[in-house]
């Protein structure tokens, strides 16, 4: 043993450390016998294994005093003789924990060491701190929210907690050696918060005057959080500036070295590996990553945990053979209806009553704000979401909401919401339809079952869960004979999965239409093309097969769309859930005036083409994409909410009558007829300029997207729809 250590004091049997604040008497003499104080009745083993904690009450200046002692296992002799030299485990403990607290990391107080040389033989080794009460670890926070609480912005207010307080220990020069999130203590002091970080088991850390890259990434690899969170998790760990490649590539290098370890752990240590499985057993553990389901309430959707490449792992292989099977089969039909529909666009009348749907999500405490500017839109067709994550209370709560749009003159659809635990659960899905069904089913238009079915964020990971799904739905919509069911609501430009996800329908059953959410890539206008289709292709091609699907009649309705908005934060779609630094690339979001103008013209492409016989707006009030920005007080009426109504109003309440688009070397445009009760009315827009160009329309009056008078139409026409009041039929040669 080194000179410094033999110089360091004894407490009886023992050589060590016991801090200036805790040399009192009695508490020495107390701990002279430290095997008796680990004995004693009232004492508790707070963590057991090969090096156990138990919690010991000890006088202290005559009041009583509770530490934590942590026993050290006997090593071998190999260990022995690298203790000797360099300090025992419980030594090297202690010189850390001073050093955590005198630079201000948080650490429990320690209160000394002690240890019992046989020789060259370390036979007993201890290191003492303050019990701390009221602390729990990162690693049962973590298991706590995943099983119990799996709210988004929870999660991420206990990330940021403890990448602050990560980086604030890597500041202060201390590199941990074992940061495993059960090493990492915390106390919860609210909901979603979460304060007095202090870093535990630190036999093997070091002390540095600064860090490197390199060494921080070691530290970080061995904290564990699915694939997505810990990205987040690293992000936030840098705070301002992105993580820099080089940290990136070390923290990967060093998981993998550290996964390559734990998986040959049962062949290095299998008794050790054996006890441990043994003690583990029957305690709560992270959810297996297909089980790791989590709400995010700001952007209203489920989020993530794994990113791309870590949920295709976890995908069943013979879905992609499925999805080409299906195909294939419905290949040459679907070429030829999705031709015929695309020649027949705009060429019939469409009565536009009742096609713009818009979407709420009823709270009792802003449920007389949204119904009142639901209202203001005139009796507009609704759409109500019953989330099964979200209990019996919020599905009574919306029935209630339900029957009051009914009495204020709105027909209402319903869309049935699944989470992770009603696919792992068939029954406890079955019985949410049921009584969803029971309550209101009879009052819907029709009711969706099952949600955006092909991303396994909303907890369905392959089509023989999305067919438990719906054939579950099928047997409870069986006892109402109203009720229309519609699906498969898959979502995106993933139209190989509905033909699949079609297949899965029990024989003989057909869903009153194909409900998809349809979001047209969310890159620019509904013009914009993705493999070449633009919004109207992608409308024909859903159609398509809608018309060739045996499950489903010719009808289809697009139940969710919207454009992310951009400035919104881990409110938008794209921003949850979190907003990383550095610039975005291929960011989505538009701006308010952009969202406006992309409805209007992905509203009049869906409905007037007749191609879609429903659209439902996503939603009426939310901050990162709705009509109407409820963030602050009051609420705000953003550009597309003005607009709509205009749109209601004016054209909204009439019929479709023809299409009147100019070549590009007449002006180009689009302009849209509409039969109403106040007479004829033309939409006109000018996509691919900025206007000026001739009118080849005859009007009377002309206003904006507002309804406001315009003194010069030709000049206003351009990306933004403007009204033609008063005008001429088209030519019947040039309406298509």
């Amino acid at each position: 043993m080194s000179e410094a250590a033999q110089s360091e004091g004894r407490v009886g049997p023992y050589s060590g450390t016991i801090a200036e604040a805790y040399r009192t008497p009695d508490l020495l003499a107390a701990l002279a016998d430290l095997p008796a104080l680990l004995r004693a009745p009232q004492s508790a083993v707070l963590t057991a294994g090969r090096n156990r904690n138990v919690k010991i009450r000890v006088p202290r200046g005559g009041a009583p005093c509770e530490l934590v002692v942590k026993v050290f296992a006997a090593e071998g002799a190999l260990k022995n003789w690298l203790d000797f030299r360099r300090g025992s485990k419980a030594r090297r403990t202690w010189l850390t924990a001073v050093a955590l607290q005198t630079r201000g990391v948080g650490t429990p107080p320690p209160v000394g060491f002690l240890e019992r040389w046989d020789g060259r033989r370390l036979a007993e080794s201890y290191f003492l701190s303050e019990y701390v009460g009221g602390l729990t670890s990162f690693r049962e926070e973590l298991i706590r929210l995943f099983r119990e609480d799996p709210v988004c912005e929870k999660f991420m207010a206990l990330l940021q907690t403890v990448a602050d307080a990560v980086r604030g220990m890597h500041a202060a020069g201390v590199l941990h050696n074992d940061l495993g999130n059960q090493n990492i203590l915390l106390r919860r002091t609210g909901e979603a918060r979460w304060a007095d970080v202090q870093f535990v088991d630190l036999n093997r850390a070091a002390v540095r005057a600064a860090l490197s890259a390199r060494e921080r990434a070691r530290d970080i690899s061995r904290i564990h959080l699915p694939s997505d969170f810990l990205r987040v998790f690293k992000e936030m760990y840098y705070g301002g500036p992105p993580p820099p490649p080089a940290f990136l590539r070390w923290e990967r290098w060093y998981r993998q070295l550290y996964a390559a370890h734990c998986a040959t752990r049962v062949w290095r240590h299998p008794w050790r590996t054996a006890r441990r499985r043994r003690a583990e057993a029957g305690k709560p553990d992270y959810p297996a990553p297909r089980e790791q389901w989590v709400w995010d309430e700001r952007s209203g959707q489920a989020v993530s945990t794994l990113l791309p490449r870590d949920r295709g792992r976890y995908r069943r292989r013979g879905d992609a053979a499925a999805m080409a099977r299906a195909a294939a089969a419905a290949a040459w039909g679907l070429r030829r209806a999705y031709r015929e529909l695309l020649g027949q666009c705009y060429a019939a009348p469409v009565d536009l009553r009742s096609r713009v749907c818009v979407a709420l999500e009823p709270r009792p405490q802003t449920w007389a704000r949204e119904a009142a500017l639901l209202d203001a839109l005139g009796p507009i067709p609704t759409l109500l979401r019953f989330y099964h994550h979200e209990g019996p209370a919020q599905w009574d709560f919306r029935a209630r909401a339900l029957r009051d749009l009914r009495e204020r003159g709105h027909t209402v659809a319903v869309a049935l919401v699944q989470d992770r635990r009603a696919v792992r659960e068939p029954e406890r899905w079955r019985a949410f339809v049921e009584r969803v069904l029971d309550d209101v089913g009879e009052l819907a238009q029709w009711v969706e079952a099952g949600h955006a079915v092909n991303r396994v964020k909303w907890g369905v990971w392959n089509l023989a869960e999305q067919r438990r799904l719906l054939r579950a739905a099928v047997e409870a919509a069986g006892r109402h004979a109203a009720v229309r069911l519609t699906g498969p609501a898959a979502i995106d430009f993933d139209f190989p999965y509905v033909l699949a996800a079609l297949r899965q329908a029990p024989e003989g059953f057909r869903l009153w239409a194909l409900s998809h959410h349809l979001y047209v890539d969310r890159r620019g206008g509904p013009e914009g093309r993705q493999a070449g289709f633009g919004a109207l292709e992608k409308l024909a091609l859903a159609r398509a097969i809608a018309r060739g699907s045996p499950a489903c009649e010719d009808r289809l309705i697009v139940s969710e769309v919207n454009w992310p908005l951009a400035g919104t934060g881990v409110y938008s779609p794209v921003g949850s859930p979190y907003v990383s630094p550095g610039p975005r690339r291929n960011d989505p979001s538009v701006s308010e005036d952009e969202y406006a103008d992309y409805m209007l013209r992905y509203l009049t492409a869906a409905l007037c083409s007749g191609l879609a016989h429903q659209v439902c707006w996503w939603r009426l009030a939310a901050h990162g994409y709705g009509l109407v920005d409820d963030a602050g007080e009051p609420w705000r009426e953003r550009p597309a909410y003005g607009m709509l109504r205009q749109f209601l109003n004016t054209a909204g309440a009439g019929t479709f009558v023809g299409r009147l688009a100019p070549p590009a070397r007449e002006g180009g445009g689009e302009f849209l007829f509409f039969e109403t009760a106040a007479g004829r009315v033309c939409l006109a827009t000018r996509v691919s300029g900025a206007g000026g160009g001739p009118m080849p329309v005859r009007y009377a009056e002309a206003a904006d997207a507002f309804g406001r008078p315009l003194r010069d139409a030709a000049a206003a026409l351009g990306r933004r729809p403007i009204y033609l009041l008063g005008c001429e039929a088209p030519a019947p040669s040039a309406s298509r």
